[in-house]
């Protein structure tokens, strides 16, 4: 080889050397590169598989959210129709209570018309049997002829109903 210009020692070292070489490079500086490498790798694959994960779990709290939104919604509708049912309710009792009191109020009214009427009735015909007995007594002191019987009846009765129509 050395015809050719090589050295064999020089070679020997220089492979043996160029080992070394390659075993400091892998052990010192391609290994702890390459394992970081790898585990930035797999840091970024669970990285990537817990954002999976998350979107999943978001979904599901997205769909859990909405069922409880929807049930909310159809609670608050209950309570409104329930509440109306009560409003309702309230006002038909109010109703029916205003409209018994005011067939109580109209009843005592006829009751009282009723009474004051008759009262009316009886009075009238005090004053026409008072007159009556006046009118007797009348035509008995003056024993007069029948057409001033009749003329004494007559007056009787206009002053009767004269002094009917200036009452109240």
């Amino acid at each position: 080889m050395e015809a050719l210009g090589i050295n064999a020692w020089g070679l020997i070292v220089q492979i043996v050397a160029f080992i070394v070489f390659v075993y400091l490079f892998w052990r010192y500086a391609l290994g702890p590169i390459t394992n970081m490498l790898d585990e930035r790798s797999n840091r970024i694959a669970e990285s990537m598989a817990a954002a999976d994960r998350m979107r999943l779990e978001m979904a599901a709290a997205s769909a859990r959210n909405e069922e409880i939104l929807a049930e909310a919604r159809q609670q608050a509708q209950q309570i409104i129709t329930q509440a109306r049912e009560v409003g309702d309710s309230t006002i038909a009792r109010a109703q029916q209570e205003a409209s018994e009191q005011a067939e109580m109020y109209l009843a005592r009214a006829q009751a009282t018309l009723r009474q004051e009427t008759e009262q009316a009735r009886l009075q009238l015909r005090q004053e026409l049997a008072d007159l009556a007995v006046m009118a007797a007594g009348r035509i008995v002191k003056k024993e007069l002829d029948p057409a001033a019987q009749a003329r004494l009846i007559e007056e009787a009765l206009a002053e009767a109903g004269a002094s009917n129509s200036s009452r109240p």
